[in-house]
């Protein structure tokens, strides 16, 4: 939710403008009503350019790449407090009392009453906006503290500023990361309080700078060295030194940088992809492989596993070891510290050990093939010394071995949890919001289709004001979150940490691995391994939680084994169906994209049905209902046959169809008369420009004839208009599984609903029943349309869940395109329609 950013170099930097307008648009995908950025002088001097917009566009509209400076504070908004305007939009530059410009990422809930405080103490609060009062109130106590005690030096200043920040801190209520900043102050200051915030230091052809994001991934794509801040901290920092502070207390310390695990190339968009969405898509499968790796013995690991397994504590001191190498960043000591490493008796008695168990050693072209995930460090040393692939790739097996060892560990353990419960009349609850909500509906269909098990599938609300109250012992919650920080479902964790201690137990399935909810709040979690997601609009976490479910069910009811072959067809099954739709998928795609409204129905899946009409929600901006295709009769079929939803090609048709009705009697009053025909094309191209307006037609002086006007031609044309001709069938996205009860269930519900005006898509495996009911035009229905999507037959029911993902999923990316592309064409402004970034949208919503 919005994001900020902030950084500084040394010295002027012509270049800055490009440098910061490339880190907003890394921004885009936390929401991006509005887009603004502040550029500080050597000398002083501030530029504040802001405007509501995604930074895609608003960096060329106000031409920020042309702008300079050495440090900069930039923000893209999602608009909470305040309507998306220009003045709402951030940064907020003030000079009350000091001039101070600032900017700030998340929500301050009780804007309200500082803004009333603020007023009352005599600033000009110009906004509705609560960074704006976050920054007022920075500035309110450094006034306060400046008085009493004047700074006699720079160092003084900073001290009563990080003074300023305590304050303001114990003022404002809620979650939030900000950076602030005085013009003839070298540096800025940060603050990370209940939001997310990353520093990194690095260098490049500008000189020396210290960055800091909202977003892990824009800090990244400048620097791999990160500086840690935790939770209640603050950072000031120049080009080349910091520190971090307490918001609390008076504590301040310089930890050390730390090198990150991540390597860009994760959070890039291959060559192949315009879009994150897609390139998310069509790379789902390969997290599968993640999955097998870490959930399942694989037979070529049994041998060295066994060895690392025979000397666990060795192993253990080794990876520890191992890590301390990211404390180092000059390649000279880096260099050196590896040697000390692999000199170590206990590593080379792992060498020797590994050697006398017949472990197959990689071949030296296969040396940078490393897995685990310490692989970016351990590539930065295979390139300090090539000959080394085989202790750095026994240091790789080190790794994972110590991580499955701990994944296998708490999925056996969760696995007897959930069967435990049953056993003892407990619940298993499954919690999440938006997408991990409808993964985990799509959990409770597998664990009762495989395990004959019950989970209780409800997103935070839900679970809030029907169950919290009602817990019991053998209970167990599941949360299901990509990020980790879900402010939804942090709360309910929280609350039931107080209300029932450790009777309840807490567990999280989640890919942000060091993220709050696993770290802080879980008993222990199990991690879904889809890397990095940029996308707004979650594709691959989807298929990776919908896995783990699968995954967990099959354990109850199989032996590991059995479950690995079983998951290890996923990949396949979604690279299949991927190749066998697309073309089809296209054509659908052009058919629907503009269409208003339309529904989602799944046989026995309504999970997924709601999953792919979120996903059309968010990336296409289409009003679309996700059903379970039976349920759609019981009061949504309303919408079927004549109603009050045209589209926009349909209006088009009606506005030409008025015009040519319109010309068509005006031309029958004025053919007589040149000079009135002239007239009557001047006055049609100003009823076009206008529309149907009071603009009057009315003839020249000295003409005959009756006074003709826009209304009395309103009058006569709304008699002859036809309704009829502008309604058109209401398209009905089906899915069916191949199961014989489900099969009979969607060709009922087709035969139902399209004789009552509705086009029908089909998404299911070839049946010739299937067929002949979709491609069967009814009487009485013009310009029915039907399209059977067929998946390749593949295994049973159950991996049908994924070629239905896969295909709603490209259907709503399709869509997007086809619709952004429509609307650039004309020119619509500030549409928010794109699959990566979508208008209103955040990927990790941190506010209540």
């Amino acid at each position: 939710m919005c994001g900020v950013v902030g950084i500084v170099y040394g010295e002027l930097n012509k270049q800055l403008g490009i440098e910061s307008s490339a880190l907003l648009k890394k921004l885009e995908y936390r929401g991006y009503d509005s887009t603004g950025g502040v550029f500080f002088e050597p000398d002083g001097k501030v530029t504040l350019k802001k405007k509501v917009g995604a930074p895609s566009k608003v960096v060329r509209q106000l031409e920020m790449e042309r702008n300079r400076g050495h440090k900069f504070i930039g923000q893209v908004r999602w608009a909470t407090y305040g309507a998306v305007t220009d003045v709402n939009a951030q940064p907020h530059e003030m000079s009350c009392l000091h001039h101070i410009v600032g900017a700030h990422n998340g929500n301050i809930s009780n804007t309200d009453n500082l803004k009333e405080f603020l007023a009352d103490h005599g600033h000009n609060v110009r906004s509705d906006n609560d960074g704006e009062m976050l920054v007022h109130e920075v500035e309110h106590y450094y006034d306060n503290i400046v008085r009493r005690s004047p700074p006699k030096d720079e160092a003084a200043r900073i001290r009563a500023t990080i003074q300023a920040i305590r304050r303001a801190e114990r003022k404002v209520e809620g979650s939030y990361a900000a950076c602030v900043a005085f013009p003839d102050l070298p540096g800025i200051f940060a603050i990370k309080s209940g939001s997310s915030l990353y520093a990194g230091k690095g260098s490049d052809a500008n000189g020396d700078f210290i960055v800091v994001s909202s977003d892990l991934t824009s800090v990244l794509s400048k620097t791999r060295f990160l500086i840690p801040l935790a939770e209640g901290e603050g950072l000031y920092f120049t080009h080349d030194d910091y520190k971090v502070f307490s918001l609390a207390g008076h504590t301040e310390h310089k930890p050390r940088l730390r090198r990150s695990r991540l390597n860009v190339a994760d959070i890039s968009l291959q060559s192949r992809y315009r879009y994150f969405m897609h390139q998310e898509i069509y790379t789902a499968s390969e997290n599968v492989e993640r999955i097998l790796q870490y959930y399942f013995a694989e037979e070529h690991e049994k041998a060295l596993f066994a060895v690392f397994e025979k000397d666990r504590k060795r192993c253990k001191e080794i990876i520890f070891e191992l890590l301390k190498l990211y404390d180092i960043f000059d390649t000279a000591g880096l260099a050196k510290s590896l040697q000390t490493l692999l000199a170590r008796k206990d590593f080379k008695a792992l060498m020797k050990d590994a050697e006398a168990a017949g472990v197959s050693w990689p071949a030296a072209h296969r040396h940078q093939a490393y897995r685990s995930d310490e692989a970016q460090l351990l590539t930065e040393l295979f390139e300090l010394d090539r000959s080394l692939y085989k202790p750095l790739w026994l240091l790789d097996e080190v790794v994972i071995w110590k991580k499955k060892r701990k994944v296998t560990y708490f999925r056996d353990e969760l696995s007897s949890l959930i069967k435990k419960s049953g056993e003892s009349g407990g619940r298993v609850f499954a919690i999440g919001a938006g997408t991990s909500h409808n993964a985990s509906l799509v959990g409770a269909y597998l664990f009762n289709n495989i395990a004959n098990l019950a989970i209780l599938p409800v997103n935070p609300g839900m679970f809030r004001s029907m169950y919290i109250n009602a817990l019991t012992e053998h209970d167990v919650l599941i949360g299901v979150t990509q990020s980790g920080e879900t402010k939804d479902l942090l709360d309910i964790y929280n609350d039931v940490r107080v209300t029932y201690g450790n009777k309840v137990r807490l567990i999280s399935l989640v890919n942000n691995e060091l993220s709050t909810i696993p770290q802080e709040k879980s008993d222990f979690f199990l991690p879904i391994l889809c890397g990095p997601e940029i996308a707004v609009a979650a594709t691959k976490s989807f298929i990776s939680q919908v896995t783990l479910f699968h995954l967990l069910a099959c354990m109850n009811v199989m032996k590991p084994e059995q479950v690995q072959t079983q998951i290890s067809r996923v990949r396949t099954v979604i690279d299949f169906t991927l190749r066998a739709v697309e073309d089809d998928i296209s054509e659908v795609a052009l058919k629907l994209f503009l269409k208003p409204s339309m529904h989602i129905l799944g046989t026995s899946m309504i999970g997924l049905a709601k999953e792919g009409a979120l996903k059309i929600r968010e990336v296409v901006l289409n009003h679309t209902e996700g059903y379970d295709s039976a349920e759609f009769k019981h009061g949504p079929n309303t919408i079927l046959g004549k109603n009050t939803i045209f589209s926009l090609t349909e209006m088009q048709h009606l506005l030409e169809d008025a015009f040519e009705f319109f010309g068509e009697m005006c031309a029958r009053k004025f053919s007589d008369d040149d000079e009135d025909t002239e007239l009557l094309e001047t006055q049609l191209a100003m009823l076009k420009d206008v529309g149907f307006s009071e603009l009057a037609l009315e003839a020249k002086p000295g003409q005959t004839g009756e006074f003709w006007s826009v209304q009395q031609t309103y009058e006569s044309y709304k008699g002859k208009i036809d309704l009829e001709n502008y309604f058109s069938n209401y398209p009905l996205i089906f899915f069916c599984p191949p199961d014989e009860r489900d099969r009979k269930i969607t060709i009922t519900q087709i035969h139902t609903h399209k004789i009552r005006g509705a086009d029908v898509i089909l998404i299911a495996r070839d049946d010739d029943d299937l067929r002949r009911s979709v491609e069967g035009k009814p009487a009485e229905v013009h310009d029915y349309y039907a399209k059977y999507i067929r998946v390749p037959k593949m295994y049973g029911k159950n991996m049908f869940v994924y070629q239905a993902s896969v295909v709603l999923q490209l259907l709503a990316f399709k869509m997007s395109l086809d619709k952004m592309k429509y609307l650039n064409r004309h020119h619509v402004e500030n549409h928010g329609v794109h699959p990566d970034v979508p208008k209103n949208v955040s990927k990790s919503i941190t506010v209540d």
